[in-house]
């Protein structure tokens, strides 16, 4: 197997309006002008290493990655854009060459693939018709799949920035809503976070009464051990695309509690394979709910779920059938 990096730009702008329109404009003409002559370059620099490959399909691994449809047209590829985030909604970002037109470019790929129904419908995609589908990201193999009895009394967060976007705040608030401090639980959370973020959080915990109860990890690069040993995960992030940390609880035997919102209301079934709440309340009950009991017919529900829908072995068939259906060649 042969790897070839190249750095590209990314479609993705974070600048807000504010009050100064004009000045805004001019800085986004002028970004939007480097960003593309950024991507003919990385073109140009691209194609010499890859014209003599016979190349048939160009995969785009993300709405910001617009590299790949000029890419795709210079190789006489196919183009397949794989759509992983809302962009807007979850990270407070917009593309840099617009919502508008990049829908327009991703309408022109030959194929479109959005990780949730959730994210299918905010790109639109139905207006590819026949052209696209949501397909589950593979998220571990089927032997990944575990449970660990022996549960310890504490609750899990885990994200990869701990940002009010993900939902960390919700989970302090929760947790000491929840009474169970009082029980000896604890709230471990993992993820980075700069040290007025740390501190804000800790001034949180205290408000809260549970700062004596909350541990901070750090980011952590293996979640299985803290994932398996936990009464059950918080997913309390306001709009998550997918959540592959909700699923690799899922895979772990740790119970899920998720905010009602974002992809994750495509996968997960309350009281099936996980719960669901609204509120911070409703998520405080869970938590004292888990507290008093391990559901091993929902973590059982949960590994059939993701040994169906998240393993690698269903996500490469799946792929194989989108790829021999973009090039025209029969399943059999």
């Amino acid at each position: 197997m042969e790897c070839i990096t190249d750095p590209f730009p990314v479609n993705w702008s974070y600048r807000e309006c504010g009050r100064n329109v004009l000045r805004y404009l001019y800085y986004e003409f002028i970004e939007t002008k480097n960003y593309i002559e950024e991507e003919k370059r990385s073109i140009k620099r691209l194609y010499p290493l890859l014209k003599d490959r016979n190349i048939l399909i160009v995969h785009s691994a993300s709405s910001v990655i617009n590299i790949g449809v000029r890419l795709s047209q210079v190789l006489h590829a196919k183009h397949v854009w794989h759509i992983r985030e809302f962009l807007d909604l979850d990270f407070h970002l917009h593309p840099q060459l617009g919502f508008a037109y990049t829908r327009h470019l991703i309408r022109k790929s030959d194929y479109a693939i959005a990780i949730t129904q959730s994210v299918y419908n905010h790109w639109h995609l139905e207006r590819m018709h026949d052209r696209s589908s949501y397909l589950w990201d593979a998220v571990r193999s089927e032997a990944a799949i575990s449970y660990d009895e022996n549960k310890e009394k504490y609750f899990l967060f885990c994200s990869g920035n701990l940002t009010s976007e993900k939902g960390v705040d919700a989970a302090i608030r929760a947790f000491g809503l929840s009474g169970v401090v009082g029980k000896g639980y604890q709230l471990k959370i993992a993820g980075r976070a700069d040290i007025s973020q740390l501190e804000y959080l800790r001034q949180l915990a205290a408000d809260y009464h549970c700062e004596d109860a909350i541990s901070f990890l750090g980011f952590c690069n293996d979640v299985k051990p803290i994932m398996m040993k936990a009464r059950g995960f918080l997913m309390t992030s306001l709009n998550e695309g997918l959540g592959r940390v909700t699923i690799e609880a899922m895979f772990y035997g740790c119970p899920v509690i998720a905010r009602h919102s974002g992809g994750t209301v495509d996968f997960l079934r309350d009281g099936e394979n996980g719960y669901f709440f609204h509120t911070e309340e409703e998520c405080a009950q869970l938590i004292r709910q888990l507290a008093t009991r391990v559901p091993t017919d929902v973590i059982s529900r949960a590994h059939s779920f993701v040994r169906s829908h998240f393993t690698e072995e269903v996500y490469g068939r799946e792929m194989m059938k989108i790829y021999r259906r973009v090039l025209g060649v029969s399943s059999r």
